[in-house]
């Protein structure tokens, strides 16, 4: 049961809109430590589109242009060009990255820093500032890539072009998002004070679970996370729905997933079940579930332990097959985790 296309390009941009923040704290802290976070960040989506209208090609999930101010005033401005990009890694596609990231904070130099001086009081008193032209000395540029399938690499990647001993050497941070999977322990801590840890080990999970039943169990998992945090409701929705968008489930598969969230809210008694109920609803995926839901949820879990363990180690024994059939929901969630690390079929039942 193959897992339907990924489509990132949208929970990304949205994700990188709410939890900005939350972004640069995990993926770039030195930046993060920079700016004066009582001043709220500006999305300049319009000038970025003006600004890439012909530059190079690429798959890229989100570029974002985001104007910040500096903390005690150095710079006064900082202007954030974040770009996000999955797929190949290799060294045409990282030199290709390395001429847009160029182009691109050649582009935002020329349409933002000039000697003329903007004030930072003219920036919150409402003047129209993507009119006024900003001091050199005072801005600061800021570029960074971010690579979802990169493993690992230099921190830094570089665009040169010289001639004669005339050119340029542009040099710009890049974060290796596969990098976490060494340090996924890690990751889940930082998550439950850091929400865009979960943005990312939803980006992983979706990237490394290849078919349905896998995802169903990773999308699980992280959604139990997600409630073991003690985060706000209204962050709880939001990332909620950004993990069910980015690890998406085949149609078949959703309502087995919808009695999983049903379940973990029963057990922890939780207050989320309505807005849950609705999402469902809305993607006409919530059926039945007053009736039988015990019953539903039970055989629905143990099909897919009996799928992820038929793909890894073939036909289940006789032993096993009795064991999944009197097992308690726990005890099939449980077993289901087991399946993504366990090197032989009795290891998926200890």
């Amino acid at each position: 049961m193959a897992a339907p296309p990924n489509d990132y390009d949208s929970p990304w941009k949205e994700a990188l809109e709410h939890y900005f923040s939350a972004f640069l704290a995990l993926l770039a802290p030195r930046l993060h430590a920079h700016i004066d976070w009582a001043h709220a960040p500006e999305f300049l989506d319009k000038e970025l589109q003006a600004i890439a209208r012909d530059a190079g090609s690429g798959r890229r999930y989100a570029d974002k242009l985001v104007r910040v101010q500096g903390i005690g005033g150095q710079p006064a401005l900082i202007l954030v060009h974040v770009e996000v990009q999955g797929g190949d890694t290799g060294p045409v596609a990282l030199a290709r990255l390395g001429q847009r990231m160029f182009q691109y904070f050649h582009r935002i130099g020329d349409r933002y820093l000039s000697d003329r001086h903007l004030s930072i009081g003219d920036w919150h008193q409402g003047t129209a500032v993507d009119t006024l032209p900003y001091s050199a000395a005072a801005t600061a540029i800021f570029s960074l890539g971010v690579l979802t399938d990169s493993r690992g690499g230099k921190p830094f990647l570089t665009y040169r072009r010289q001639f004669l001993g005339c050119g340029v050497l542009f040099r710009f941070p890049v974060v290796h998002l596969g990098s976490w999977y060494q340090a996924w322990d890690k990751l889940e801590r930082l998550a439950a004070r850091n929400p865009f840890a979960l943005v990312v080990m939803a980006q992983l999970r979706a990237q490394d679970s290849r078919d349905g039943p896998t995802r169903l169990v990773s999308k699980t998992a992280l959604t139990r996370l997600l409630y073991n945090y003690d985060y706000p409701r209204e962050d709880i929705l939001q990332l909620f729905r950004l993990i069910d968008w980015i690890i998406a489930l085949p149609p078949e598969l959703e309502p087995a997933y919808v009695r999983e969230v049903d379940a973990i809210e029963q057990e922890l008694n939780m207050a989320y079940v309505t807005s849950i109920e609705r999402l469902g609803e809305q993607r006409g995926k919530f059926e039945g579930r007053q009736e039988g839901r015990l019953e539903g949820q039970l055989e629905g879990t143990a099909t897919v332990l009996q799928t992820l363990i038929q793909r890894k180690f073939g036909e289940l024994p006789s032993w096993a097959r009795e064991r999944i059939a009197q097992a308690d929901a726990p005890a099939l969630r449980q077993w289901a985790l087991n399946v993504l690390d366990a090197d032989r079929i009795e290891a998926v039942f200890d």
